[in-house]
């Protein structure tokens, strides 16, 4: 994570190609976790119709966040998981180069009418990404409101495959963190790095993880994780219990906040942060 590029957001940026762009969460019953995320965030879900799958916008007080799905028709046997976008301005180049880089097409792209086209691939380090190529709607706010999301990151297990994916087909410039949360200004790429963001400086978006296997259930892929700001994470720790969700590891301090790993009810996972008081 940047250490200024959420903190130090007042207003929602421009999202430059190869940055998050959306997120959505797919689940086998929507209306099952639904009450969790508006009793959490204070979210208003919007059902898009059957035109669009009854694809539901995510709002928070008015700005969208993401989307959200059920899932039982169309995907029986997938789990519940957050998915990020990022933004592309040429998804169908895009598809074709993650294919050259030896990642799989897994959704080629969709056209969404009024909104834009979509596809999902996974990547040669083996998280699934989505791709977005804007046509009417640019996705979501990034304005630290309590409930939007202000951090991505790819959780690896090959970080030289990813590193190397994302410069090549996103135009990412992997820059080394210290534990301190500051560039450490060595050069590698990230390759070799715990943790990279994916552009120096404020122009920062998402971040590179090495992901330490022994943290996770044998046969875990990579996989992107999303961040959603809470004004004290330990209430909301305690709220996400009282509602039926998991913490799974926090509320810790750390140079970026204080920061905690959670679980909707059916078992998607997501990171809640507080930032800190500048």
């Amino acid at each position: 994570m940047s250490e200024t590029s959420p903190s130090s957001q007042t207003t929602s940026p421009a999202i430059t190609t190869g940055s998050p762009v959306w997120v959505d969460l797919g689940v086998p019953d929507l209306t099952a976790v639904r009450g969790f995320y508006e009793a959490l965030f204070g979210w208003e879900f919007e059902d898009m119709g059957p035109e669009y799958g009854n694809y539901h916008m995510v709002t928070n007080g008015g700005a969208p966040v993401g989307g959200a799905m059920s899932m039982q028709d169309d995907f029986p046997d997938e789990g519940s998981a957050w998915t990020i976008y990022l933004k592309s301005d040429d998804i169908e180049a895009a598809l074709s180069d993650t294919a050259a880089a030896g990642g799989n097409v897994m959704v080629p792209a969709m056209p969404m009418p009024g909104l834009g086209s979509m596809g999902l691939v996974t990547t040669p380090g083996g998280e699934a990404v989505g791709l977005w190529q804007a046509d009417g709607f640019e996705g979501f706010e990034l304005n630290r409101a309590v409930g939007a999301p202000v951090w991505f990151e790819v959780m690896s297990f090959d970080v030289a495959a990813d590193a190397e994916y994302y410069r090549t087909v996103w135009g990412w410039e992997p820059t080394p963190l210290g534990d301190d949360g500051q560039e450490t200004g060595r050069d590698g790429g990230g390759e070799d790095a715990d943790y990279a963001n994916n552009h120096p400086g404020e122009a920062a978006t998402a971040g590179l993880c090495k992901a330490p296997r022994e943290w996770f259930p044998e046969g875990t892929p990579s996989f992107w994780r999303a961040y959603f700001l809470v004004e004290d994470a330990d209430a909301a720790a305690e709220q996400i219990r009282q509602l039926g969700g998991t913490v799974m590891d926090g509320p810790m301090d750390t140079p970026f906040g204080r920061l905690a790993t959670v679980a909707d009810p059916a078992g998607a996972s997501f990171q809640i942060a507080q930032m800190p008081v500048e």
